[in-house]
């Protein structure tokens, strides 16, 4: 009987053992690699490389720079304090000049209240990109590549995440927010005219985004009926769909 128990007792030990050391495979430190990936992943998914694409084509013409609003995931444990780290410039994938950017000294993985559905832990941070001269005569754009630097609280995940690459242009490139949701029932086909012209010419459009979206969507769907009665007195042919412009409310 006593070698039972005894048994039993070296079961509970070792069971608590694994126990705590699958329950805290990074200890103290996180991993933080970015969503997207900047090249394509060598094994074992199919995922593709993707850049974060900014452009001065819809900002007012006294802004002197666009954010960059890149997305960022962590493994770990759920924060309790926010998470502190650094990026770093990739000078041989970088083309943008030290002008044509800024970097924050540090940059921070906010702690809050994960929902019980989710499946990644994200947030997002901002990288300011400057308006320059040059800006106008480069066809491709500037490319910035910024990569996370580990410290002492903070490893860099999956390789193949650990850069960025924001893609600065003056020609348009859609909104994120502009989905085939958005399309099909507020705004109608995307096209960089129709954006253009609604944000030049409805007060407070500059405001709609993927947030409004979610959190007010009645307040969303007021500025596009503005933007299509402001349509009906002001009728133009939208180059890009070959019709006339045009919103879905």
């Amino acid at each position: 009987m006593k070698i039972y128990v005894l048994i039993a007792i070296l079961g509970v030990i070792l069971f608590g053992a694994c126990s705590e050391q699958e329950i805290a495979p990074f200890g103290d430190r996180h991993e933080i690699y970015f969503y997207k990936y900047f090249m394509d992943e060598v094994a074992p998914g199919t995922a593709k490389a993707d850049s974060t694409n900014v452009t001065f084509f819809f900002a007012k013409p006294t802004d002197d720079h666009v954010m960059a609003d890149v997305i960022v995931a962590l493994a770990g444990r759920t924060l309790t304090e926010d998470l502190h780290f650094e990026l770093k410039v990739v000078d041989d994938m970088t083309t943008a000049t030290p002008d044509e950017y800024v970097l924050e000294d540090v940059y921070s993985f906010r702690a809050r209240p994960i929902p019980d559905n989710a499946t990644l832990i994200l947030d997002t941070i901002h990288i300011r990109m400057n308006r320059s001269e040059r800006l106008e005569s480069l066809k491709e754009g500037v490319r910035l590549t910024v990569e996370i630097v580990p410290n002492e609280k903070v490893n860099a995940g999956q390789y193949e995440r650990t850069k960025a690459i924001i893609h600065l242009t003056k020609d348009p490139v859609p909104p994120e927010w502009w989905t085939l949701e958005v399309a099909a029932g507020l705004l109608g086909p995307y096209s960089s005219l129709k954006y253009k012209t609604f944000l030049e010419n409805i007060p407070g459009a500059y405001d709609l985004d993927g947030d409004m979206i979610k959190a007010a969507p009645d307040e969303a769907i007021k500025l596009v009926k503005k933007f299509k009665q402001w349509l009906a007195e002001n009728p133009i042919w939208d180059e890009d769909n070959y019709e006339w412009m045009s919103v879905e409310v």
